[in-house]
């Protein structure tokens, strides 16, 4: 953390980004944190929502932050179809930019997540990941509601927020834990407590292992059109259960 911290000059991207969010959150009356950073990436970005996923030391992707409906519906649809820029700016460590999710090439690319994220609302998305050497920390995603085509100094900003983002993050995991994220998991599941929690009763409902419970989980929310975190819920609450049967009553 320190070495990052050291490029923070004032005459630097990050310096004079810092010195931004600073001054914004003091007239704001807000406290500078990681999610008011994403806030604000938000705002100069344009955008009308954005999310933040995170990967602990457990190599687990979570949804850390979230600005808009947007912002917590298109982690979930990529989770449930298992596709999706998330997803590969993650595990290629380097920027999707997606200008039209309605274009030919990106709905050959991801067909199921760029139909039902369209469907959603979003018509354009950006993801930045936060990595350093191996360290994959997560990934900052802008979203937007209309295709979009960004200038070159936008796109320049948007990656210097990138930077301070898992700046600011790798802060809070040393602080938290004194370990800071590892490589890119394999799968990238991003799951919240509660789809934690159902997919370890499904996994007791149909006697197998967390992966194919998760896989069962995925399979009915896609089957139903329905969120993911919804199915959890229904689990969770006792109005679903999965049989070994193919159909969960």
């Amino acid at each position: 953390m320190s070495t990052i911290r050291d490029e923070w000059g004032e005459n630097s991207s990050l310096g004079r980004l810092w010195a931004t969010l600073t001054a914004l959150a003091g007239d704001r009356g807000r406290a500078v944190s990681v999610e008011f950073a994403c806030a604000v990436a938000a705002e100069r970005f344009g955008s009308e929502a954005a999310c933040l996923i995170v990967t602990g030391k457990t190599g687990v992707a979570e949804l850390h932050s979230a600005i808009g409906d947007l912002g917590r519906r298109i982690p979930e649809v990529e989770v449930t179809v298992g596709e999706g820029p998330i997803r590969d700016a993650l595990e290629l460590a380097s920027p999707v930019i997606v200008t039209d999710l309605d274009a030919e090439p990106v709905l050959r690319r991801w067909p199921l997540f760029a139909s039902l994220a369209a469907e959603a609302g979003a018509k354009a998305c950006f993801a930045f990941p936060l990595a350093v050497g191996v360290v994959r920390a997560g990934v900052l995603v802008l979203l937007h509601g209309a295709p979009i085509v960004p200038g070159s100094a936008s796109l320049r900003e948007a990656l210097v927020f990138a930077d301070l983002v898992l700046a600011m993050l790798l802060g809070e995991q040393v602080a938290r834990s004194g370990t800071v994220a590892g490589p890119a998991p394999d799968g990238f599941p991003i799951v919240g407590p509660e789809v934690h929690q159902a997919t370890g009763m499904v996994a007791a409902q149909l006697d197998t292992d967390p992966d194919t419970a998760f896989a069962r989980l995925r399979a009915r929310a896609f089957a139903d059109g329905r969120r993911l975190s919804e199915v959890a819920a229904d689990v969770v609450a006792r109005r679903l259960r999965f049989t070994p049967d193919p159909d969960p009553r």
